[in-house]
Formats: structure tokens, sequence, C-alpha cells
């Protein structure tokens, strides 16, 4: 599915509020701005009477400047100043990123989330991890493929933060998503699921029967039983359960990601979703798993 925001397409409307700064002349906490103080000066100051007309969405509710510049600096404040910064050093506007500022808060305000049975679902990362990623996926779907290496490196560069669980999704719109699932799960059933995962995005179009026989032999199954188990309505009914749950949840298209159960609507980039984990993390008390997206009080 293809995604396409605001930050580097769209030139959207800025979201104004009623904020107005009363701390115009008290010093930013720089430190824990390192992101601002790397932007040229006249991209600075206007980022920052962006900040001064925004509400923060933290546990202070003023404009972002007073909440960087309060007794205190509010995390919140620190978070998406210093990730706003980020997108006007990539050469976002200022103006644009009152929007962003927006969905900020809309997700972190998410006070609903899915739950997803995770029973027969394949995961990696540590079982304890208290920030979980569920992807709904299909193995027809190239930016599928796209976001792969991405969330293994989420994982593996989390210390053991962050867990991802696998949900299907497949399309009926596209030929042999069912079937693809279908062996896919299959393998799962003899711990092999990863392994037949990146044979099947390896190349979409080699997913007939034989390729999948092949597959299963290339990585060791007990072929015979991978062939009974392609068959198996409980195996189907997994799958199907997926599915229904994906539906529930509002998943539209394939790739789409859920952090604890919160419906992801942010690009599908390495710098967002760190940033957004390492918030999440900050908000269970956690310390945030990705040290380049992490900021000192």
């Amino acid at each position: 599915m293809r995604r396409i925001f605001w930050p580097f397409l769209v030139v959207f409307m800025l979201f104004e509020s009623n904020a107005f700064s009363g701390n115009e002349d008290k010093p930013l906490p720089w430190k824990a701005l390192p992101r601002i103080a790397q932007l040229g000066e006249n991209q600075r100051a206007a980022y920052l009477d962006v900040l001064k007309s925004e509400l923060s969405y933290g546990a202070c509710k003023e404009s972002v400047y007073d909440c960087l510049t309060g007794d205190k600096a509010d995390q919140a404040a620190v978070r998406i100043a210093n990730f706003g910064a980020y997108l006007v050093s990539k050469g976002v506007p200022p103006r644009n990123l009152g929007l962003l500022i927006y969905e900020r808060a809309a997700f972190a305000g998410l006070e609903e989330s899915s739950a997803f049975t995770i029973m027969e679902s394949p995961s990696k990362g540590n079982p304890g991890a208290k920030i979980v990623i569920t992807e709904f996926a299909e193995f027809k779907c190239p930016y599928c493929v796209t976001l792969s290496p991405l969330l293994e490196k989420l994982v593996k560069e989390s210390n053991g933060q962050v867990r991802l669980f696998f949900k299907h999704f497949p399309l009926k719109s596209h030929q042999g998503s069912l079937l693809a699932s279908q062996a896919a799960q299959a393998a799962h059933r003899q711990g092999k699921f990863w392994e037949m995962y990146d044979r099947l995005f390896t190349d979409m179009n080699r997913q007939s029967m034989e390729n999948l026989l092949r597959y299963a032999a290339e990585i060791g199954l007990d072929v015979e039983r991978f062939k009974r188990d392609l068959e198996d309505p409980a195996l189907i009914g997994i799958i199907e359960r997926d599915k229904q749950e994906g539906v529930k949840a509002n998943v539209r298209g394939t790739p789409t990601l859920f952090i604890n159960g919160k419906i992801y609507h942010f690009r599908h980039d390495e710098a967002f979703l760190k940033d957004i984990i390492n918030e999440e993390a900050e908000r269970l008390g956690l310390a945030p798993p990705y040290n380049d997206w992490r900021y000192e009080p």
C-alpha cells in the first residue's frame, strides 16, 4: 500500500492554535535540543516561531516553546521539537509542521488500542519486551518487502525492548496471496516461518506450488508434513482469524503497523519509527531503546 504523507510530498495548511508564548525571554534547554541547535540561524528562527504557536501534548499543555522553557522541560515537547527540527534540516518548511504536532498528539492520546491474538503468530525479539510492533502484511506486497529489513533492524537495535509479531492479511485481489500465507504458516509449524518469509519475499513471482515445495526442501522442512499442513483447515483458520482482526482494527491495506495496539499512520522510515518507539518507551517509564533518537534532559 503506497503511503503519501505531508512532510515530504504535500503542502498542508498549518494548524494554528491560540497559544502564545509567555516565556520568550527564558533560555531554551539547548542540551536537550541538539537538532534545533544544528539548524541555520534563519531556519531556527522560523522554526521557533512555529513552536511558539503550537500546543504541546505531554504533561504540559501550553505551547511547545513554553513547555520547553518552563522550570523543567516537558519530555514530549523536547521530543517533538527535536523531531520537527530534524524534518526542517531535511528541507521541510517550518510552517508545515503544525500537522506533525497535531498527528503526534493524536497518536500519543489514543486511549483505545487493538488487542490481537498472538497464539500461533510468528514473532521476533524478546518475549518480555514492553513495546510490541504488530505488522499486518502479505507476500504479494512490494511495500512489505521494502519494510521487512527495517523492522528486523528495529528489533535487533532495541536491546531487547521491541518485539515484532507478523499477522497475515492476504488480499483477494492478489492471486496466490492466500497460498503464500499458508506456506509461511505451515513452515511456522516446523519453526521455520522466517526462513520461508525470506524465500517468499525474494521473488513474489515465484510462489507456485512447485516453488513452495522447493523452498520447503531448501530450508530443511519435512516436505510431506508441509504438504499436509498446507491444506489443514486449522492452519487456514489462523490466517482468516488474522485477517478478521485486521479488518476490525481498520487495516485497509498492507503493510499496516500497530505499536502496542495503536495504529501507526506515519511514514514507514527509520527516523519516524525510532522516534515514535522511543516516545512510547518514555510514556511507559522505560529508557528509550534507540540512542540516536534519545535526548538528555
